[in-house]
């Protein structure tokens, strides 16, 4: 199926501008200063990292489907700024690691990061690519970011959540005007599959971005670190409100598909 994406192109550019100028004054590196050192919030921050970079090879892989279905430079534009944010967004995320007692590269057995395994070469289509890393990756991302930045003490990673808040905001607005034109003009079948497919995904989510679907001592481990990097005020929420945002933020956007036929 072509994509042919019909919104405004008018809102297009506006989205696209408002990118440009907030790249402009976007945090590179973080700025000289000292973290308090948290055995707790720099393995937090690892796997802040951890999932920023995921998101670089889905975002790639929805640009790769969209020139291959035929969409148009400004959607694949979009999309193409959106992997450069995520970059910013890991090498920020690494850079409070490292400042709060040292980044950690080793991820856990039993914790589903997979950066490498997304970049494998797809052929999956651009709607089942917009669905993951969309409507359900940066919505949730979105709504517990929003959490971390309001409880959050310390300046300077109250900064980076800020901005990085402002950059999600804007994916997902982008994420959902794509799928408002594109999915219900799938067949029947496929938007009954995506259904499925996002079904699958919405507990992968519960596993990643909360701790709900780990093994016991793996999540009492993961719950801990979540607790005590909140009580420090240092980017973190507590892991049961984590976990119970992420409900929210998948209840809430199984709503919304099923308004766009895909139930």
């Amino acid at each position: 199926m072509k994509v042919e994406l019909t919104s405004s192109p008018a809102v297009w550019r506006k989205l696209r501008r408002a990118q440009t100028a907030r790249s402009r004054q976007a945090k590179v590196e973080l700025p000289a200063g000292a973290l308090p050192h948290s055995d707790a919030a720099r393995r937090f921050w690892s796997r802040r990292t951890w999932s920023e970079l995921a998101a670089v090879p889905a975002v790639s892989q929805v640009v790769l489907a969209l020139v291959r279905e035929g969409a148009g430079l400004t959607t694949i534009g979009a999309y193409t700024a959106i992997a450069q944010d995520e970059v910013r967004h890991a090498e920020l995320s690494q850079a409070l690691a490292e400042r709060l007692g040292g980044y950690d590269d080793d991820v856990p057995d039993g914790l589903d990061y997979v950066p490498r395994s997304l970049a494998n070469p797809s052929d999956v289509s651009f709607a089942v690519w917009a669905l993951a890393n969309g409507c359900f990756s940066e919505t949730v991302s979105l709504a517990l970011i929003r959490a971390r930045h309001g409880a959050t003490k310390q300046p300077l990673i109250r900064a980076v959540l800020a901005e990085t808040l402002k950059d999600e905001a804007l994916h997902v607005r982008i994420a959902w005007q794509t799928a408002e034109e594109v999915l219900p003009n799938l067949s029947r079948a496929a938007r009954k599959d995506l259904a499925g497919y996002g079904a699958q995904l919405a507990e992968m989510l519960r596993r990643t971005f909360g701790t709900a679907g780990l093994p016991p001592t793996l999540r009492r481990r993961e719950d801990a670190l979540r607790d005590d990097a909140a009580k420090a005020g240092l980017g973190s929420v507590a892991a049961a409100l984590e976990n119970a945002l992420v409900d929210d933020a998948l209840a809430a956007i199984t709503g919304r598909l099923a308004t766009l036929g895909v139930k």
